[in-house]
């Protein structure tokens, strides 16, 4: 049988007792490189960390990147799975990943796996899609989520840009996911050397999300954008965690707040009702 366990957030201690009890049993585990950055982040020795996690589940765990995952470690999944409980852990929810990508490589491994006859036992846990009611936004008066990727010199895309404009014509408000890169190649280094070389792991800041997204207006140059600077936003960091960090407040204040380390989200707020205005007074920045 395969599991797929989410591991929720805050941590590696996210995970459900249903979670844990499979984790226990199965013969091996694997987990995602990027759920492995997110649980053990990326400070410190990550050797160290993994041990204590080993220790917690009561099973060796095993790191594999997106790529492996999706080629021959997959494969080696469900061999494996063919004759043993296998567990293959994931942050957040299996399927409510905040990154589109991980999310399809899931999805990918269940059905290779169910086209081979395994059992799959998918186990549930939170996602940031449903933590980020914690902000005080009744999650039914959200719209279409995005994502904001990463600019570079040579391509800034603003795909998401018309989504933003549906949910602001409906007066909805906009979960915005923050590009990850956990474990990337990089093309032409990997190709001269002969072997995968990886970029350092990157994670995008609410500041860098906000500086993005006004820059987007700029070259769009439209005379009535779907939001501007003082457009009211909700910053969110570590959401699950202990020091989970929730502040509100116009484009232009937001995008100075030192919000820490990551993971972060951001809300551009739609219409609102007089209970979340009277929740989002507690997050408001304070001139």
């Amino acid at each position: 049988m395969l599991y797929i366990v989410g591991l929720g957030l805050g941590g590696d201690r996210g995970v459900t007792v249903r979670g844990l009890d499979a984790v226990h049993r199965c013969a091996r585990v694997y987990m995602e490189a990027r759920t492995a950055l997110l649980t053990l982040g990326v400070d410190g020795d990550p050797s160290s960390r993994l041990a204590r996690l080993e220790m917690l589940y009561g099973n060796e765990v095993t790191v594999a990147v997106r790529e492996i995952v999706e080629e021959e470690s997959g494969d080696q999944i469900l061999r494996e799975a063919t004759g043993a409980d296998i567990a293959f852990l994931v942050v957040g929810h299996p399927f409510g990943s905040d990154e589109p990508s991980s999310k399809t490589t899931h999805t990918d491994l269940v059905v290779r796996a169910k086209k081979l006859g395994i059992e799959v036992k998918v186990i549930d846990s939170a996602s940031v899609l449903n933590a980020v009611g914690a902000c005080g936004l009744e999650l039914h008066r959200y719209g279409e989520a995005i994502t904001i990727p990463f600019f570079t010199e040579t391509c800034k895309r603003d795909h998401f840009y018309q989504a933003i404009v549906n949910n602001r014509w409906l007066g909805l408000h906009t979960l915005c996911l923050l590009d990850i890169y956990a474990k990337e190649p990089i093309l032409s280094e990997s190709l001269r050397r002969g072997n995968k070389v990886y970029e350092p792991p990157r994670f995008m800041t609410v500041n860098t999300a906000i500086s993005q997204l006004l820059e987007v207006l700029e070259m769009r140059g439209e005379p009535e954008p779907a939001y501007d600077e003082d457009s009211l936003c909700i910053g969110l960091a570590r959401l699950g965690s202990d020091d989970e960090k929730i502040v509100a407040g116009p484009m232009r204040k937001l995008v100075d707040v030192d919000f820490g380390a990551p993971p972060h989200c951001l809300v551009i707020v739609g219409e609102t009702t007089t209970v979340e205005e009277e929740m989002l007074e507690f997050y408001m920045i304070r001139s």
